[in-house]
């Protein structure tokens, strides 16, 4: 470019002659005839084209990448060497000549800008994260949802992703925002979906459509590897991992999770601002084209039925869980919620529990087993409600001095001081156990006399000033006035 504006210059301004300037310049004669006739500036030629050396193999490479799209430039170099004896060349080349044919072949997607109104649609997903819950790294899944026009989004974390998991994230969603859209999408989990056929359409959960109904939610599918088409929600996940799980959270509990996470969220609508207004104000227009709520919001559970086994427990994903051993036989429903559930038998509540994550655990409450063991009580000293982790030790280790001190009358010793739990706590039998052992006595009456004697801790008296002017009772006033005139005038 410089050359041609000297030879330009040099030769129309200042007239220089062709033969001086091509000595002083370098350059050929015919060259600067050129760049004096041309306007424009002159264009680099690249070096001339030749044939790469895996044109040989285009064919094969294409039938490779149309077949498979996904597979690898060196999965590609080892089947053409398996093919071909004289295929030498190298990695590199290869690699190169497979990223070229697989842009022609295979170009990017061409994504659409949507707008949304107000009340028009959310968008729901899981995704798993990583956080320390009680001193153990635990793998949760994390359920969010995103309103696609104010942009406001609420998550919550879950021990399991299944349905009643996704139930209580739709309901608590609803909550959070003060309604439903119109539209909701989801993505084709086994907890939603039981088939999915060409198209668009679905074969929804029985359970699954009987919820997003009582909601009256329209539940929409995305594409099978589409998640463009829930992309607002893919953000949401993102934001909420890089602002929430990074570093990896140490908390006491799950619960302690989610207020985080409800406050990060509304703490975010209040400065982030989208399209010249914040998520709040937003989301206060799309509230009132929201869908209300109903009145009687839909139970975020499942139901299973079960028939109590002989040993007054039933079963529920591995897990056992006992009940009172005067439904042993009958037949129950299971009401499985995220966090807990609830065994009913003969529409009376047998049981409530919080819900077990593992497998093969079991929930086992001593009393349910109590009226049972009185006419077992030989059976105490093994039964696997006083000998699990799940009992204090300190009731074990009662349990253990009973049967060595006397055998015979160990179950029923020990069953008197499990009968206190009808009307004391645990923590407290516990104490009283403990006192007891300082005085080198195990006696169940003993016991039970320490618990009697504790004495409660008094509450500190109420100030007068705590309560209303209306409650509050002033001593009365005696006015001796009259009672000094009388005696004044008898005196007089």
């Amino acid at each position: 470019m410089e050359d041609w504006q000297v030879i330009r210059k040099r030769r129309l301004v200042d007239g220089d002659g062709i033969k001086p300037l091509s000595r002083e310049t370098k350059f050929a004669r015919n060259t600067i005839r050129k760049y004096t006739r041309s306007s424009s500036p002159p264009k680099r030629s690249g070096a001339p084209t030749r044939t790469p050396s895996m044109a040989p193999y285009e064919g094969e490479v294409d039938a490779l990448l149309e077949k498979e799209p996904k597979i690898t430039s060196v999965r590609i170099g080892q089947i053409l060497r398996e093919s071909h004896a004289g295929f030498a060349l190298c990695e590199r080349a290869v690699r190169t000549y497979v990223a070229r044919r697989r842009r022609l072949l295979h170009p990017k997607e061409v994504f659409i800008r949507q707008v949304y109104v107000p009340g028009d649609q959310t968008q729901y997903d899981f995704k798993d994260v990583t956080a320390v819950v009680d001193g153990v790294e635990s793998k949760l899944h994390l359920f969010t949802a995103r309103l696609s026009y104010s942009t406001a989004w609420f998550g919550h974390c879950y021990r399991t992703e299944d349905r009643p998991a996704l139930f209580d994230g739709l309901l608590r969603a609803g909550v959070e925002f003060g309604g439903v859209t119109k539209d909701g999408v989801f993505d084709n989990a086994s907890t939603a979906v039981d088939k999915i056929h060409r198209g668009r359409r679905r074969t929804m959960n029985g359970e699954f459509a009987a919820f997003v109904g009582s909601l009256a939610l329209n539940m929409q599918f995305a594409a099978p590897g589409k998640g463009n088409e829930k992309g607002g929600v893919e953000g949401a996940h993102g934001y909420v991992e890089d602002n929430f799980f990074r570093p990896m959270p140490v908390v006491g509990s799950l619960e302690e999770i989610n207020a985080g996470l409800l406050a990060l969220s509304r703490s975010e609508r209040e400065h982030r601002v989208v399209d010249g207004m914040t998520v709040a104000q937003r989301l206060e227009i799309e509230c009132k084209v929201l869908r209300p709520l109903a009145a009687v919001l839909p139970r975020p559970c499942v139901h299973e039925h079960v028939r109590v086994n002989k040993f007054s427990e039933v079963r529920c994903k591995t897990n056992r869980y006992s009940v009172p051993s005067r439904f042993v036989g009958r037949p129950a429903t299971i009401e499985l919620f995220a966090d807990r559930l609830r065994i009913i038998v003969d529409d009376e509540l047998a049981a409530e529990k919080p819900r077990l994550f593992g497998r093969n655990g079991a929930s086992l409450d001593p009393l349910h087993y109590l009226d049972a063991l009185w006419h077992k009580h030989r059976a105490v000293e093994r039964a696997e409600v006083f000998n699990n982790a799940q009992v204090p030790q300190a009731l074990r280790d009662l349990l253990q001095r009973l049967v060595r001190r006397d055998r015979d009358t160990a179950g029923k010793q020990f069953l008197r001081v499990v009968e206190l739990l009808k009307v004391h706590r645990m923590s407290d039998v516990v104490a009283a156990i403990e006192r007891a052992k300082e005085h080198d006595v195990d006696d169940p009456a003993a016991i039970g006399l320490l618990l009697v004697q504790r004495s409660p801790e008094v509450p500190a008296p109420l100030a007068l000033d705590a309560l209303p002017a209306s409650a509050q009772i002033e001593a009365p006033k005696v006015r001796l006035d009259g009672y000094i005139v009388a005696e004044l005038k008898e005196v007089a």
